[in-house]
């Protein structure tokens, strides 16, 4: 088995541009240039990341959205009896092995079908966050099925742990929200932490020239905040710390890379504290690793984690990190040697600590070049893709999931070329 060619497909909810579409991304690239795996990728919404994806030679599978929710029951059952066609036919058409699932929810029990309908020998599922439950937000209309859904979802999880091939947590501590939330599946459950491509990240660039096309002078000190504007990410923190640094040090800007619901609440924080003239919405953006390669610091104020890939990214830039002490995170940073942890939501302590880092570059350049270290060592896409191998191919083979979430014996995956 281990020198057969395997047919992986991951599905995943969208392609818009955020941190489990880039595990997605990085991991089948991977996984592609291990010469073992054949990866494909099936998503029900278009988005940016697709054309990078298909550029690495991995096919891209765009299935129609779901239409209807399960209020409207006789188009519910007509609507999942559509995709679980689809999803089996593309099963067939790709003669798949395995499937891992990311992001979709309900749509996860759909998949799970699909190990008892085809020739399909196994399928994962993936939690990417601790807070993987349904939230109002995921409910715009008939928000009185929230509890009834919420505790629905907990059962048919439970029950499905029986069926399914395993879980995948990205971090130690999702894996235990996982167990706290669903209960003791612990026996299905594998950690197999994000990576990055470390490669991407940290090459040189013009950096007056990035300061110049952002209309800043060449010697503004820049701040990247690399995540999608909702409360999860705490940036209305950071534009309170900012509205106390600012008067202190008026070279200070602050970049917010991203987009997402929160974005016209924060730009109207910003404008009250006027802050207009250092902060930066710049929505998505495909240059990245050119923006934060011409950053001098990164913070990640998120009030909860799964484990921030752009946290990994900037690491890889050689970036000194400000972050919140949070899940995940806290498995990634080392205090005061990659970079300085404070408490979720206390803008206080993000204040404090940023200042430290300006008003001390040799420090925060050594931070930054020990982040890299450790995350080339430690949370490379290598290492991602080979523990992924790995596991494919101990499920194949019949071996239950290893009951130490650090147990799996890892494949050698080199980088593409």
């Amino acid at each position: 088995m281990w020198n057969d060619k395997l047919n992986v497909m991951h599905i995943i909810g969208n392609l818009d541009i955020g941190g489990a579409q880039e595990v997605v991304r990085t991991l089948v690239e991977f996984l592609l240039a291990s010469g073992s795996c054949q990866p494909v990728v099936c998503t029900f919404k278009d988005g940016p990341l697709r054309q990078e994806i298909e550029q690495v030679g991995v096919k891209v599978e765009v299935l129609p959205q779901r239409r209807y929710g399960v209020v409207a029951l006789p188009l519910f059952i007509m609507d999942m009896v559509r995709i679980w066609k689809s999803l089996a036919e593309l099963v067939k058409r790709y003669d798949v092995d395995v499937v891992q699932t990311h992001l979709l929810a309900s749509l996860d029990f759909l998949v799970l079908l699909l190990l008892y309908t085809t020739d399909l020998r196994v399928v994962l599922w993936t939690f990417h966050n601790v807070r993987f439950e349904l939230t109002a937000a995921m409910l715009p209309r008939h928000k009185w099925l929230l509890l009834p859904k919420r505790y629905s979802h907990r059962l048919l999880y439970r029950l499905a742990s029986h069926l399914v091939s395993g879980f995948i947590a990205v971090s130690d501590e999702v894996k235990e929200a996982m167990i706290e939330t669903i209960g003791p599946i612990q026996d299905k459950i594998v950690v197999v932490d994000n990576g990055v491509d470390v490669r991407r990240y940290g090459r040189p660039v013009d950096r007056v020239a990035i300061r110049h096309q952002l209309g800043l002078e060449a010697n503004t000190r820049l701040i990247a905040v690399v995540a999608t504007l909702k409360e999860q990410k705490g940036h209305r923190y950071l534009i309170e710390a900012m509205a106390v640094i600012v008067p202190r040090h008026p070279d200070l800007h602050v970049l917010f890379i991203g987009d997402g619901e929160l974005r016209e609440e924060l730009q109207v924080q910003v404008e009250r504290l006027n802050l207009g003239h250092h902060i930066y919405f710049l929505g998505s953006r495909s240059d990245v690793p050119q923006l934060l390669a011409a950053c001098d610091l990164f913070v990640l104020p998120s009030l909860w984690e799964g484990l921030s890939m752009a946290l990994l990214e900037a690491m890889a830039t050689g970036l000194p990190i400000v972050a919140t002490e949070v899940s995940g995170t806290v498995q990634v940073l080392v205090p005061n040697e990659t970079g300085i942890l404070v408490p979720p939501g206390e803008p206080g302590r993000l204040t404090h600590a940023i200042e430290r880092l300006m008003s001390d570059p040799e420090r925060a350049q050594a931070m930054g070049a020990a982040a890299r270290r450790r995350v080339a060592a430690e949370f490379s896409a290598q290492k991602q893709a080979g523990e992924h191998l790995a596991l494919y191919h101990r499920l194949l083979d019949g071996s239950p999931v290893s009951r130490s979430s650090k147990g799996i014996k890892r494949c050698q995956v080199r980088s593409p070329q």
